[in-house]
């Protein structure tokens, strides 16, 4: 059941408690909004698919980057270090500002339609980047966030390379 308060700053919380799931609590402008909340939060629950999204809306992507930058990337070989660390600059300069939350498929699908359009130079020309450079950028951006399905990067279209398999022949039925 939720608890919905008036707090001294003359803002609604909303307090949702549940067995067998985390306390959660948010605050609102609005009685109304805070109770909507509570009711959506409480029926996720009961469906068993809710998902914490607090720590999400706190940290940024530059945060994030930033934090798997100096976790993660130590751990590998000197040359992805380098390429990790060129893409990650890449999109600090383009999501840095947006939070994990915040993030949607048709923000991250900007971007990937950005990049792929190319990037100005120093004179100003338009450089394009190559599927595949666009491609693990966007791994590099999946792999640094808490967890992707729940900021909807896993949910913006996706870009194809070409494999091995697309270049062989299709197989031709052999009769006996």
């Amino acid at each position: 059941m939720a608890t919905i308060v008036k707090t001294s700053s003359g803002t609604w919380k909303a307090l949702v408690r549940k067995t067998g799931w985390p306390a959660t609590a948010k605050t609102f402008r609005t009685k109304r909004d805070a109770e909507d909340w509570a009711r959506r939060t409480e029926d996720e629950m009961v469906r068993g698919v809710y998902i914490q999204r607090a720590p999400a809306e706190r940290i940024t992507v530059e945060a994030a980057l930033t934090r798997y930058l100096k976790e993660v990337t130590p751990t590998k070989r000197a040359s992805t270090q380098a390429g990790e660390h060129k893409k990650a600059q890449v999109i600090i300069r383009h999501l840095g500002k947006y939070s994990l939350a915040a993030l949607n498929a048709e923000i991250v699908a900007q971007f990937r339609d950005t990049r792929l359009a190319g990037d100005p130079d120093k004179n100003g020309k338009l450089r394009p980047r190559s599927n595949n450079t666009v491609r693990l950028e966007l791994a590099l951006l999946v792999t640094c966030s808490p967890s992707p399905s729940r900021n909807g990067v896993s949910a913006c279209p996706s870009i194809r390379c070409p494999t091995s398999a697309d270049r062989l022949p299709a197989q031709v039925a052999t009769g006996d």
